[in-house]
């Protein structure tokens, strides 16, 4: 059988990453094997698990780098918008960064419904790529009503992936209209359940018990 292709060029966890979302797309995360993403990235046994020794850790430098580009695209003159428009902002852009990834992510997705541990494994992952999203959007992060906009935050993101996933429309129209109704609902919930200290103005109030 003839050699897959190999990388010579770029960041080796780039091209490890790369190699590891095409694969998922084309054949399946579950049957995707770590020399299949070696010889596709161009790397070695020997640097593939220096750099990244199972797939779970490729998953993580995943997310790192999604990550890390959405940080990149802050925005400052969004400071000056609500703080619900601030976050639907950072959660749609990215979506448009996982966008280039979207089979090879839904792989992943439908391999680790049946494997529960890679939910545990990725889980300080996912909650820090959560805090950076809150951080993104200039929320406060901290305290008990900071561990509720994460929770919160989490179970849009879980929601809005599964619509995400069957948003064929360039412009994600369905997944915008239902991140924007989430939104309001957590937006409902806050401004019922978590008040701040009294003697603050209606307006304060109004911000920080909400997105």
């Amino acid at each position: 059988m003839a050699k897959r292709a190999r990388a010579k060029r770029g960041d080796p966890i780039e091209r490890i990453i790369t190699a590891a979302l095409a694969l998922s797309a084309q054949q399946g995360w579950r049957d995707t094997r770590m020399t299949d993403i070696a010889d596709t990235a161009g790397v070695s046994l020997q640097e593939i698990y220096a750099l990244t020794p199972t797939k779970m850790h490729i998953v993580v430098e995943f997310l790192r780098k999604i990550d890390s580009q959405l940080v990149a695209g802050d925005d400052p003159e969004m400071a000056s918008e609500p703080p619900r428009d601030r976050l639907f902002d950072v959660i749609m852009r990215r979506f448009d960064l996982l966008g280039p990834y979207k089979e090879g992510v839904a792989s992943i997705l439908s391999d680790a419904r049946c494997r529960p541990y890679m939910w545990a494994c990725a889980g300080p992952m996912y909650a820090r790529s959560l805090t950076w999203m809150l951080e993104s959007a200039r929320i406060d992060h901290s305290g008990i009503s900071g561990l509720v906009r994460v929770k919160g935050l989490g179970l849009i993101m879980l929601a809005a992936i599964r619509v995400w996933l069957s948003d064929d429309s360039a412009d994600l129209a369905k997944t915008m209209t239902f991140v924007d109704r989430q939104l309001s609902r957590a937006d409902r919930f806050m401004a019922t359940f978590c008040h701040p200290v009294a003697g603050r103005g209606t307006q304060d109030t109004v911000t920080e018990a909400s997105f």
